[in-house]
């Protein structure tokens, strides 16, 4: 999401200190200690509470945790797993945020779990962090905090975003779930999503002639291979086929030993995962969101988990399609333009109002 207006940099340090009008102060339980000096999140409307859980594997992870001020009792909650790229989750005061108008306006509880190496969180750094430890976090969070005071146990739904949709299920498996929804990410294998994910590249930048593509999609088709279902090293695939050379470095979000600031092996692992198996296995309410102009997944990816679903449970999964939506769920004139992000607007309540009231809906006693 973009910034708000041009203000200043003083004057957005001011904001991110400041408590806003309305907000009560936020709370720190448990003996996790704050990394840095940065202040405590507060948001109008809001009680916030900083906990702490602690992994099976020892490491223990920051959690936060909001209700509407005033909440008396345990609510329904949502349980958020995010995207794939590092970074905090904490709500910045400067920045508009969907999940926050979530929290705000839905009158549910939001549980928040920082990743490992993020934020508070000890262990590994997210840049070395695998999908198996990362999936297995989120599963014993959840866990955990279901039997948070301010937590209805029965009425947690589950929120994916981006490729946090492939984790949602996974999560959910086993566990009793009062909804699951999705906005970004589909079914479809790993395999096929990254594969997808380069043509979608190579037709939208606009970086290659079109008489170029086939052969190009050809040699990152066998990289893939090779990366994904091999397990195999950017340098091994080059040394053992020469006529790959160069490709790792023409794809998005390369480094030498990271992809998308995660490990190689993060990648290898979620693509030995069957999502679509995990999601037949969901008892529970399913709701998928899809931006129209994606810059990164497909229509027949989230299509597949609505149909799938709607399938085995008649009326069990509820389909959303923004007009004109990115990834990011801003609003473009058309696909080229979303993915070079040119001529985008802000229309968060396309996702917030129809979202919430399905949360209110499914998690109604």
């Amino acid at each position: 999401m973009h910034f708000i207006g041009k203000a200043s940099a003083a004057l957005l340090m001011a904001l991110s200190m400041s408590v806003p009008l309305g907000a009560r102060e936020a709370v720190m339980t448990g003996d996790l200690a704050r990394k840095d000096a940065r202040p405590l999140e507060n948001t109008a409307g809001l009680e916030t509470e900083y906990g702490v859980v602690t992994m099976p594997d020892g490491v223990r992870l920051r959690s936060i945790v909001t209700r509407p001020e005033g909440a008396r009792g345990p609510l329904p909650a949502v349980f958020f797993a995010q995207w794939v790229s590092c970074g905090s989750i904490e709500f910045r005061a400067e920045r508009p945020n969907t999940l926050r108008d979530i929290a705000q306006r839905s009158g549910l509880a939001l549980i928040r779990v920082e990743r490992a190496g993020t934020g508070d969180s000890e262990g590994p750094a997210c840049s070395a962090l695998d999908y198996d430890t990362e999936v297995a976090h989120y599963r014993a969070a959840l866990d955990q905090l279901s039997r948070h005071r301010w937590i209805d146990s029965d009425r947690i739904v589950i929120y994916g975003s981006s490729l946090g949709s492939t984790t949602a299920p996974l999560i959910a498996e086993g566990r009793r779930i009062a909804g699951i929804v999705v906005q970004g990410g589909g079914a479809l294998t790993y395999l096929e999503r990254m594969i997808q994910f380069d043509r979608i590249n190579l037709e939208r930048a606009g970086k290659m002639p079109p008489d170029r593509i086939h052969g190009e999609m050809l040699k990152r088709i066998a990289f893939q291979q090779h990366y994904l279902i091999g397990r195999k090293t950017p340098s091994r695939i080059a040394a053992e086929n020469p006529e790959l050379k160069g490709v790792w470095e023409s794809l998005l979000g390369t480094e030498p030993g990271s992809h998308y600031g995660r490990p190689f092996a993060w990648h290898w692992q979620a693509a030995d995962k069957d999502f679509l198996a995990a999601w037949t296995r969901i008892a529970a309410p399913v709701m998928v969101v899809y931006g129209e102009y994606d810059q990164y997944e497909t229509r027949h990816g989230h299509r597949l988990i609505v149909d799938t679903v709607n399938a085995l449970r008649p009326g069990g999964a509820t389909w959303l399609e923004i007009p004109g939506g990115s990834h990011d769920l801003e609003i473009f004139p058309s696909a080229i333009a979303a993915y070079r992000d040119e001529g985008g607007r802000s229309a968060p309540e396309r996702f917030t109002e129809p979202v919430i009231a399905w949360l209110k809906r499914v998690t109604a006693r």
